[in-house]
């Protein structure tokens, strides 16, 4: 388990969705700016859609519980 699992693991639901509307407009945000100019860490939107992807598993985990 990484890091973030295990940080993830101990929120509850609502810590989980309101962290996952943040970082989707986040990841929107980056997109548009990609969109307009060169980023200088050209990972960084792929790191956050790992993020992304690690909060849905945790929250539905969570909700299958």
């Amino acid at each position: 388990m990484n890091k973030l699992m295990k940080e993830t693991t101990g929120k509850t639901e609502q810590e989980l969705v309101s962290s996952i509307q943040a970082l989707r407009l986040e990841i929107a945000k980056l997109n548009v700016e990609r969109s307009t100019t060169q980023p200088k860490n050209t990972n960084i939107i792929s790191n956050k859609k790992r993020q992304l992807a690690v909060l849905l598993t945790v929250l539905g985990q969570k909700r299958n519980k």
